[in-house]
């Protein structure tokens, strides 16, 4: 079993319950269930909500190619902000690749937030899959967060 759980390998993740063509009616839901539900992140305007299918098992066994996430953003830069600063240790986020918003985008990756810190240039995250070996080498700023994972549907 030790051999299993080793870094980089493929994880027992949980099965699909929800089949991908029912996402667009929970989707529906779900917008209206966030519109009117309290957070524990102070939006002043409702969240946009984004529900792509995880393509990398670097967070297996949370999630594992072909589920479906769903992520939430601030409607507008005051609300991103709010998010931002709501994150912790331990969150899972979507950030931005290469952190030079001048340069075009080549990824976003999903990983989980292992820490934060600040240094010269302000406040910084690091970032880890949970089922690579190493954190990530970024250094992601608040500005290239993009999303935060609210919940995976299987």
């Amino acid at each position: 079993l030790a051999e299993l759980f080793k870094s980089g390998q493929d994880q027992p993740s949980p099965q699909d319950i929800v089949p991908r063509e029912s996402i667009p009616l929970l989707l529906t839901l779900f917008t209206a269930f966030v519109s009117q539900a309290k957070l524990n992140i102070p939006f002043t305007k409702t969240p946009k909500v984004w529900m792509p299918g995880v393509a990398s098992k670097s967070l297996d066994p949370v999630m594992d190619i072909g589920h479906n996430n769903i992520f939430i953003a601030g409607a507008d830069e005051a609300n991103q902000k709010l998010l931002v600063d709501f994150l912790k240790v331990g969150d899972m986020a979507v950030y931005r690749f290469p952190a030079d918003t001048s340069q075009p985008t080549k990824v976003f990756i999903n990983h989980r937030i292992v820490q934060i810190g600040t240094d010269r240039e302000g406040r910084f995250f690091k970032f880890k899959g949970d089922n690579n070996s190493s954190r990530d080498s970024y250094t992601v700023r608040d500005e290239n967060i993009k999303w935060v994972s609210l919940g995976v549907i299987y």
